[in-house]
C-alpha cells in the first residue's frame, strides 16, 4: 500500500493505493488517525486505486469521520473504485459518505 499526502491552507489531500486489508490496515489506521487527531483541516480521500477494503478499512473511515466531526471539519471521499463503491454500498455506507 502507498499513501500520499498532500497539505495545504484548507485541507490535506490522501491519496491510497493498493489494498485496505489486515495485513496494510496498521499503516492506513496510523496516518489517517495521525491527521484526524492533530490537524484541524478538511480531508478529502482519494480510494480510486483501491480495488479491497475489508471490514477493518471501513471501520477506520468511519473513526476518521467521527474525528472530524468532532473538530467541524469534513471527511469527504473523492474518488472511489468500484469495488470499493460495492462494499460502501452493501453495507450502506455509501450514504453516509455523501458518495
Amino acid at each position: 500500500m502507498n499513501i500520499e499526502i498532500k497539505e495545504n491552507d484548507s485541507q490535506v489531500d490522501i491519496v491510497v493505493q493498493g489494498d485496505i486489508e489486515m495485513m496494510t490496515i496498521k499503516e492506513f489506521k496510523e496516518k489517517l488517525f495521525d491527521i484526524g487527531q492533530n490537524i484541524d483541516k478538511n480531508v478529502i480521500l482519494d480510494l480510486s486505486n483501491v480495488d479491497y477494503i475489508d471490514s477493518s478499512g471501513v471501520g477506520v473511515l468511519i473513526s476518521l469521520m467521527k474525528l472530524q466531526k468532532k473538530k467541524s471539519k469534513l471527511l469527504k471521499i473523492s474518488k472511489v473504485s468500484p469495488n470499493v463503491m460495492n462494499v460502501l454500498q452493501l453495507s450502506s455506507l455509501s450514504d453516509v459518505f455523501n458518495l
